[in-house]
């Protein structure tokens, strides 16, 4: 039996020494960015096979990382060959867009990311118009999978929404180049 428990306690110490090993590393840190158009000369990569499909070929990508009031620190990226956007569910993109296509459902996007919760702080909000009208709203919303409620009238944008909403919002506004277009590529 003491033989068993010295087995076990040198086990146990080895596995400590590598966890601590392992604690103390450093995270490996990502590779910076090489050059002002590195997402383009990524993408410019994914050619071929699994890349092209009835005449339309390449790759897209969009991904960010936010911190707001409503949401906390989010995360999110996706890469994927450009005709995946064309062959997936058509009423599924429909609903997420038209739940998007409405003024007062976007200022309770905005209102939740910035750090509403409630429906008493959304009703605070300028034409906002009835509790019917508002809970209305949060329906369509909840039903496009961008709001989430944890409790009665309580509300949030969903964690994995919040950076597809702020892309297609600054898409739709035409978002600006940061970059000049000294390169001949051009930001469209």
């Amino acid at each position: 039996m003491a033989t068993r428990a010295r087995n076990i306690s040198g086990k146990l110490a080895e596995v400590e020494r590598r966890v601590a090993a392992l604690e103390n590393q450093s995270p490996r840190a990502a590779p910076p960015p090489r050059g002002q158009w590195w997402l383009l000369d990524r993408l410019a990569g994914h050619t071929g096979e699994g890349w092209e499909r009835d005449g339309v070929a390449g790759a897209i990508a969009f991904g960010g990382r936010v911190r707001t009031p409503g949401s906390g620190d989010v995360m999110w990226q996706v890469e994927q060959p450009a005709h995946a956007a064309l062959d997936g569910n058509i009423e599924a993109a429909t609903t997420v867009l038209a739940a998007l296509g409405h003024p007062v459902r976007l200022t309770l996007l905005r209102a939740l990311l910035r750090g509403a919760t409630s429906l008493a702080d959304l009703m605070e909000l300028p034409d906002m118009g009835t509790t019917g009208q508002l809970t209305h709203h949060l329906r369509e919303l909840r039903a496009a999978g961008l709001v989430v409620s944890a409790r009665r009238n309580h509300y949030a944008v969903a964690p994995d929404r919040v950076v597809p909403v702020l892309i297609t919002i600054a898409a739709a506004l035409g978002s600006i180049s940061l970059t000049d277009n000294d390169e001949g590529k051009e930001d469209s």
